[in-house]
């Protein structure tokens, strides 16, 4: 089953939402705490291990529907990976950085290099082979 939303009307966010964006923070899985354009390279594209980075939306249903399994991956491979939520209406700046067109999308990085991306829903078992072609 594959579900999206289109969030990039003509490639604004604040367009596709139709009121101006916040500036907000990056937050991470379990231990939440914000992080500024410095802290994101240091904390994503700097970090020693592989990094999750879901982009969502509040007001995105099927960004709710893949929280859950965005939450089990970072508790499933808590020593392989490190894993963030985006809201791409506070960060609207990372949308045309990693080419989120659509919501959810999910971007794996290693090394600082996105490997993966998967947007809309994906299945757990499908996920879970993703993931492990590049943490295990």
């Amino acid at each position: 089953m594959v579900a999206f939303v289109n969030v990039v009307g003509g490639g604004s966010v604040k367009r596709a939402v139709g009121k101006e964006s916040r500036r907000g923070s990056l937050v991470a899985m379990k231990a939440v705490r914000s992080l500024k354009d410095v802290d994101f390279e240091e904390s994503v594209l700097n970090s020693d291990k592989p990094v999750l980075v879901d982009f969502y939306a509040k007001w995105c249903g099927p960004c709710k529907l893949i929280s859950p399994l965005v939450d089990w991956a970072g508790a499933e491979y808590k020593d392989n990976l490190q894993v963030f939520k985006v809201n791409v209406d506070e960060e609207p700046e990372y949308v045309s950085k990693f080419q989120v067109n659509a919501l959810p999308h999910l971007v794996l990085f290693e090394k600082g290099e996105d490997v993966m991306h998967v947007t809309g829903l994906v299945k757990k078992g499908k996920l879970a082979d993703q993931l492990e072609e590049h943490i295990l």
